[in-house]
């Protein structure tokens, strides 16, 4: 028998390289089968969540500018040069305190002559009075004259104190717009006013302040009002927020809800009480309606900015021991809500459920489920409830009832 050959390097290659071509084949073929097997809806793609109860609610976002809850914007009631500027932009002004003061040359004589015309009626009214041949009607239209002397002198010491202009409220002076040796008309109003909400389009009735000198508004927010006006003050620490909102959501907002307002760019926040919501729409032709709403700050502070603009979230209704789910964990078949329970199996059991309320991420399990059920659900669906109010009552309202 003829000795074997020894096998050559080159075989022992051969073979390595055959074994590694069918090891890529297997691997490719593994792969390929992963890619088109149906995949199941197994525990890897799916969490078992519970069913809870807890203390919910539901809020409204809205968007607008702040403004100071009391704004006067001041101009002289009468015309004039004017003569001293006593503020300037920025300074703290108390109620009472001289702001500007005009040349009063003309109005002092105008007070002089009216003066003077008042005592010569008077003197008049002496000697008809005295005489014995005088009528009735004589006396009458005399006495007439003397008091119109009275309401022009009345009037022209007026108008003097209108020379001098002095702030209606205390605050801080946020605007000048007149220096010395300016002119000045006289379209001032000579009454101030306070509008109700920052909605209203016109100015109506301060009590205490009837017949300040030039007051041309005394607003609540800071609106169109001032424009014109040669100051403007402002109480720097009474804030609204001036917001809009949309037909959905206009009907959910009413007058002392609770909101938290956030200036824009900015991590303060601040509680608010929604003080009024408006029942006229605006907004342009072919543009959506918006209906404003005004929401009062209740926080004393000093960092909000006239001007600003700001989001506030506004919760419209809190309940308690509201039985709720993730809304990932649903799966609707046409109008009627469906969750998976386990069961052993990897796509669980389909079970009907009624819902209800939407709480931010959470829905509200009305029948079909109980506290503490189990139900699948998609894997990285949020489970807790949304955040709460920080400035909400910590009692909520009792619960309403669940049906819609």
């Amino acid at each position: 028998m003829p000795p074997r050959s020894p096998r050559t390097p080159w075989s022992r290659r051969r073979w390595v390289t055959v074994i590694g071509v069918v090891l890529l084949v297997i691997a490719l073929v593994a792969g390929w089968f992963a890619l088109v097997s149906p995949r199941s809806p197994g525990a890897a793609d799916t969490e078992v969540v519970r069913v809870t109860r807890s203390n919910e609610s539901t809020s409204v976002s809205v968007s607008g500018v702040i403004s100071p809850q009391q704004q006067a914007n001041v101009s002289f009631a009468v015309a004039g040069t004017v003569n001293a500027v006593s503020v300037k932009v920025g300074e703290s002004v108390t109620a009472g305190q001289t702001l500007a003061v005009l040349d009063d040359r003309d109005l002092r004589n105008a007070v002089t002559l009216a003066q003077a015309q008042l005592d010569a009626a008077r003197a008049q009214l002496r000697t008809v009075k005295d005489a014995s041949s005088s009528t009735s009607a004589q006396v009458t239209a005399v006495q007439a004259q003397v008091t119109s002397a009275q309401a022009s002198l009345d009037q022209a010491r007026s108008r003097l104190g209108d020379a001098t202009l002095t702030a209606p409220l205390g605050g801080v002076v946020a605007t000048v717009n007149v220096e010395v040796g300016d002119q000045v008309g006289g379209g001032g109003v000579s009454t101030s006013s306070l509008a109700g909400s920052a909605s209203s389009s016109g100015l109506s009735g301060l009590s205490g302040l009837s017949g300040a000198s030039g007051v041309s508004g005394l607003a609540s927010g800071s609106s169109g009002a001032s424009s014109g006006a040669q100051f403007v003050i402002l109480v720097p620490d009474a804030w609204q927020l001036d917001a809009t909102v949309g037909t959905v959501d206009v009907a959910s907002l009413k007058a002392g809800q609770s909101a938290v307002v956030t200036p824009k760019g900015t991590e303060t926040h601040v509680s608010g009480t929604v003080d009024s919501v408006g029942i006229v729409a605006s907004g342009a032709a072919g543009q959506a309606a918006t209906f404003p709403v005004t929401i009062k700050v209740n926080d004393t502070t000093s960092r909000l900015f006239a001007g600003s603009s700001a989001d506030a979230v506004v919760t419209t209704e809190t309940v308690e021991n509201v039985l709720t789910l993730p809304g990932n964990a649903l799966s609707y078949d046409g109008s009627t809500a469906q969750v998976r329970v386990p069961d052993g199996s990897t796509e669980g059991r389909l079970v009907t459920v009624t819902t209800g309320r939407q709480f931010g991420d959470r829905t509200e399990i009305v029948s079909g489920l109980a506290v503490g059920d189990e139900v699948l659900s998609p894997v990285g669906t949020a489970v807790s409830a949304p955040p709460t109010n920080p400035f909400a009552p910590s009692t909520p309202s009792p619960s309403p009832s669940a049906s819609r």
